[in-house]
């Protein structure tokens, strides 16, 4: 088969059988909802519990699972990319695809279509478990305001975590190190930042972070310091087209 004869679309099926390759993928779509909507359910029955239930507050019940699903699906993008490096697959890969870029792009058109349902319907099925529990006068609902927008926001900002870590994966190229550096931007930054940084500084800066732009796209109850849904959504997909294009060049620059 020559060059020519490679198409997107097969590059995409290849990507698509990759996929299924992956131990982690299993455990990532199969183990973890699982995980959300049981501890979602937990945290419902438990709040129920006490002498006087607190109204819930919607941003946490909507988000309430974020940061677990953030690092393992930013995790998974990173494997996407760095596993095939470990193994030396990379190099089969790229003879077949000489132009290069075509994989990054079925790699992450790959990651959102497997993703984005998987989230929706974990983030739905979560939010649904947490409110069985609650008392009736003080449960939300998905005819409230905001909910339905605040659990596909939540869904897509999982889903761009995956991209960024694909992206990080992709030039970094080392598991370990590309993980490093994802927990870094991710969890570490923001808090990091947040206490070496003077206060105005602060204001300015922290809500165009990528952890804290990600949260402004399910942000529910307007707290403090957080960007509306419409810009952090903006905020979030600058961060991306930034680190695949990045990516982008670093694969079609070096070596395999």
């Amino acid at each position: 088969m020559t060059a020519t004869q490679i198409t997107f679309g097969r590059v995409l099926r290849s990507e698509w059988t990759k996929l299924y390759t992956l131990r982690v993928t299993w455990f990532v779509f199969g183990m973890v909802p699982q995980l959300l909507i049981g501890l979602s359910a937990i945290i419902g029955w438990n709040a129920a519990r006490e002498p006087a239930p607190a109204t819930p507050v919607a941003d946490q019940v909507v988000g309430g699972g974020f940061l677990l699903f953030a690092l393992a699906v930013g995790v998974f993008g990173v494997l996407m990319m760095t596993s095939e490096y470990g193994g030396g697959l990379i190099r089969v890969t790229l003879t077949a695809v000489p132009r290069r870029l075509p994989v990054l792009w079925a790699k992450a058109l790959v990651l959102v279509a497997i993703t984005a349902p998987i989230m929706v319907a974990a983030y739905l099925l979560a939010f649904l478990a947490n409110q069985a529990f609650v008392d009736e006068a003080a449960r939300l609902t998905l005819g409230d305001p905001h909910i339905v927008r605040a659990i596909l926001g939540v869904a897509a900002a999982t889903v761009a975590v995956g991209l960024l870590g694909l992206g990080i994966g992709t030039m970094v190229r080392h598991t370990a190190g590309a993980i490093a550096v994802f927990v870094a931007v991710v969890v570490l930054l923001p808090p990091v930042l947040s206490g070496a940084l003077p206060a105005p500084v602060r204001e300015t800066v922290l809500p165009y972070l990528p952890t804290v732009a990600l949260q402004a796209m399910y942000e529910i109850d307007g707290a403090g310091g957080v960007l509306e849904p419409l810009p952090g959504t903006v905020v979030v997909l600058g961060w991306i087209v930034l680190v695949l294009c990045g990516a982008a060049v670093m694969l079609r620059g070096r070596d395999a």
